[in-house]
């Protein structure tokens, strides 16, 4: 079987949390699968053969600035459907949910979430109308679909009417060689990097958007020990979501809360281990890699009782209310001052991260795409 794969989610060398899943996946579908071809922008983390990998936009990627989404829909469209013709390619497979729309051989589609179809104002117009009208035709004229959650699957079921019969659910994972307890040494790099003190900090890692329910988290933190900081590292595509926080940061005078940006992903163990907590309370998410991510980094996890954050993080984690000021506030308080709290989330974290691992989820996707094929 020879599987195609479009890994154009890779658009830069600061990949998103979707980013590094795609990574992960396609790292591994290549150390189990020595017959495929992938379609790329960016392929600097890919340690797929040189000869395998297609690189698209190489000499306009400057030029498309912020046309990137609608030149790769376009190209997925238009140009991918001939390109897998011409590679003979027997299955078609995308880590991302905008698959093509008249697939010249079997297509299996990943989806994280629906995010851009029930939350709107995250996204662009483009993104909320491709969810809306394009994924749905997508998804029907799919071999298969692959869920990472089960509250994904319910998702595309209530949204869409796809038949749970078509849809598989397969978790993501973590990339546990990577996410470990660092050395004093890398602390001690990358706390001086940003001017983090170990322990007193609380952390939210991922992009800045509003169903990440960032303006609720800022509230509770502003009411725990002045002591502490709430960081806040992520892209920031939307700014003028990041100016309202900004904004409210300003007016309710909470000196304590940084922003970030990006952080480079060598840097991530250390900002979760040496965090007082990890925060995750979003209003919607298909897996949340960052809840897993820091238990694997041996961090305290808080996380919203939305989407399928419950469904991963498991008994884990402190569970609060999304839409509750007070929970969150008291989840933050609780391990700001309870070190045996702490402690056994950190032990019961450690432990539920193993579970997960990116070679049993490449495994079972390939093993979906060879019973499409």
């Amino acid at each position: 079987m020879r599987l195609a794969i479009d890994a154009t989610i890779l658009e830069d060398a600061r990949p998103s949390g979707i980013g590094m899943a795609a990574i992960n996946i396609i790292n591994e579908l290549a150390s189990l699968h020595d017959d495929l071809i992938v379609w790329t922008i960016e392929d600097s983390m890919l340690k797929v053969d040189g000869g395998r990998v297609k690189k698209i936009f190489t000499n306009s990627r400057r030029a498309l600035g912020g046309n990137i989404y609608l030149a790769r829909a376009a190209w997925t469209q238009f140009v991918l459907p001939s390109l897998i013709k011409k590679s003979k390619a027997d299955v078609f497979y995308t880590p991302i949910p905008e698959g093509i729309l008249h697939p010249p051989v079997p297509q299996v589609v990943t989806v994280y979430d629906i995010a851009p179809l029930l939350y709107k104002d995250n996204v662009p117009l483009l993104r909320h109308l491709s969810f809306k009208y394009r994924l749905p035709l997508v998804f029907r004229r799919a071999k298969r679909l692959i869920a990472m959650s089960e509250n994904t699957k319910k998702d595309i079921i209530g949204q869409y009417g796809i038949s749970a019969d078509a849809i598989e659910v397969i978790h993501g994972a973590i990339d546990k060689g990577h996410f470990k307890h660092p050395t004093a040494a890398e602390k001690a790099a990358v706390l001086g990097k940003y001017s983090l003190v170990e322990g007193r900090y609380f952390l939210y890692v991922g992009s800045v958007l509003p169903s990440k329910n960032i303006e609720t988290l800022i509230e509770a933190f502003s009411s725990v020990d002045k002591t502490y900081t709430l960081v806040i590292a992520g892209k920031r595509p939307d700014e003028a979501y990041e100016r309202r926080l900004t904004g409210m940061v300003r007016e309710r005078l909470i000196n304590n809360v940084r922003f970030l940006d990006y952080v480079p992903y060598d840097e991530l163990p250390v900002l979760y281990n040496c965090a007082r907590a990890n925060m995750l309370v979003s209003l919607i998410e298909g897996f949340g890699l960052p809840p897993l991510e820091a238990m694997a980094s041996g961090t305290a996890v808080i996380v919203s009782n939305r989407g399928s954050l419950p469904e991963i993080a498991g008994e884990a984690a402190i569970i609060v209310d999304a839409l509750s000021i007070e929970e969150i506030a008291g989840a933050m308080k609780r391990l700001a001052h309870d070190d045996s709290l702490r402690a056994e989330l950190i032990r019961k974290g450690r432990a539920h991260a193993r579970k997960f691992s990116w070679r049993l989820t490449a495994e079972r996707i390939l093993n979906v795409c060879k019973d499409s094929a």
